[in-house]
């Protein structure tokens, strides 16, 4: 991780999301964050014991940007892991870059986690397809 902080005078609209595992990584871009970010964070937990909590009162973020805890419900039919993250990150696209998005409405960064979940993958890869002349960044964890 480099000490590289975004330039206070970018616009900045931004999507952060993953999964509890993501969480640590998380952390790190928000500190990276300028104070007048604005956008949403996703975080993906379950229901079980034995995961780090994602306290969205624990986490310091710029105040334009909120933070969303998507937890699975226990039972069945029970979410993979990284459906709601999926689902979430696809809801947000369709607001904030639609088919006929031009340059006036970015730039955009978007960080999506859940590395290896199938459907977070076919979902960046119709995102990286559909985006090619939007002003879109996507980051990916590196797997």
């Amino acid at each position: 991780m480099t000490d590289h902080h975004y330039d206070d005078a970018w616009p900045l609209h931004l999507l952060l999301a993953g999964d509890v595992h993501d969480a640590p990584r998380l952390l790190e871009l928000v500190d990276l964050l300028p104070v007048h970010a604005h956008g949403q964070m996703f975080v993906e937990v379950g229901t079980t014991g034995g995961q780090l909590d994602v306290d969205p009162a624990q986490w310091v973020l710029p105040p334009g940007v909120g933070l969303h805890v998507l937890r699975r419900a226990p039972g069945a039919p029970r979410p993979r892991r990284g459906q709601l993250v999926a689902a979430a990150v696809s809801a947000w696209a369709a607001e904030w870059l639609p088919d006929d998005v031009c340059g006036c409405a970015g730039p955009f960064a978007l960080w999506v986690g859940c590395a290896a979940s199938p459907d977070v993958e076919n979902l960046c890869r119709d995102l990286v397809r559909r985006l090619d002349m939007a002003p879109v960044h996507l980051h990916r964890p590196d797997l």
